[in-house]
């Protein structure tokens, strides 16, 4: 059971390294040509190298803390030992559930060179870890820790090594890989080299056993500083949480409630002004129309009042003629 659980984290741990590296090695490339270049300058010019931190190892280091805050690695806690001071970190790493590890609490030192990333960190266990690549004094034996030299008789290729693209993140998914799959073939502790590839290989229990009384030791030492130990899958792989994109202290509503927005399917479209076009010129044509006949009406009632007038003009005058008459008549009478 812990074998497959270690299989399990291992791949998990190759798996997200994967990723880490395919999102770091674009972005750095172009910082570090930069700061290649000046390096590249000074050592041409006879400039022997500073032992002043330099600032592009300030940035570096102080954008990976801040994402590894915002981020982290699962099984890992990260902090500055002084916050003064960026280049050595304790690092304590979480023992993997049903593994031999499990509910332990292995902190470690990482120290930074002051020309991070060009030249790998170190690592320095505190915690006792009886282990493969772990020197006695704590010191991590692992490739990607190692400078990017070219050294056949270490068995390891260049592209294991250290390289600038490489970061925190990056090192610390190695590390818990190595944690569940030693190598056994250039060991830094060969006595613990050898009892674990007896314990793989004839199911010998020295080893398992010495893990889980150190992990105990460590639990309880993780117990005495208030740290809780993740014990279960669920715990241990638990992601992140996001922070939300809208502050705490608007209200996501505030605007919807107080104002009318217009939104993306309010806004008109291209259609919409087409066919207000066509209603446009279609009120034109029917004004059109209408007005045409108004005129003749006008005309034609204008006249018909001219020949009102007229024909009342006559009228009246015939009146006038017939009482002319009428007069007449009466004088002769």
């Amino acid at each position: 059971m812990s074998r497959h659980s270690d299989n399990f984290f291992t791949n998990r741990a190759r798996q997200q390294l994967q990723v880490a590296e395919q999102m770091t090695t674009a972005a750095s490339t172009s910082q570090h040509a930069t700061s290649s270049s000046t390096m590249m300058a000074s050592s041409a010019a006879g400039t022997a190298p500073t032992t002043t931190p330099s600032s592009s190892a300030v940035r570096a280091l102080a954008m990976e803390y801040k994402s590894l805050q915002e981020e982290p690695v699962e099984g890992f806690r990260v902090k500055l030992i002084n916050d003064d001071n960026l280049f050595e970190w304790e690092v304590a790493i979480f023992g993997p559930p049903d593994t031999l590890y499990q509910g332990g609490y292995f902190k470690a030192h990482m120290k930074f060179p002051h020309d991070y990333p060009y030249s790998p960190p170190s690592i320095r266990f505190l915690t006792k870890v009886w282990h493969p690549n772990v020197y006695e004094n704590g010191d991590l034996c692992i490739s990607i820790l190692h400078p990017p030299v070219d050294d056949p008789q270490s068995g390891e290729l260049p592209c294991e090594r250290w390289n600038p693209t490489q970061n925190v993140r990056t090192i610390l998914l190695s590390v818990i890989s190595l944690l569940n799959e030693p190598n056994t073939f250039s060991p830094a502790n060969v006595d613990a080299s050898v009892m674990y590839r007896r314990w793989r290989d004839s199911q010998d229990n020295e080893y398992p056993n010495i893990i889980r009384k150190q992990a105990l030791a460590a639990n309880a030492e993780a117990k005495r500083e208030g740290i809780v130990v993740p014990m279960t899958l669920e715990d241990y792989c638990l992601k992140p949480t996001r922070k939300p994109t809208t502050e705490s202290g608007l209200d996501a509503n505030f605007y919807d409630d107080d104002f009318d927005l217009e939104t993306e399917d309010d806004l008109p479209s291209d259609d919409d002004f087409d066919e207000d076009d066509d209603d446009d010129e279609d009120e034109d044509e029917d004004e059109d129309s209408a007005t045409a006949p108004i005129s003749k009406n006008n005309g034609g009632s204008s006249k018909c009042k001219n020949n009102g007038l007229g024909r009342e003009a006559a009228a009246a005058g015939a009146d006038d003629a017939e009482s002319a008459d009428d007069s007449g008549k009466g004088e002769t009478t």
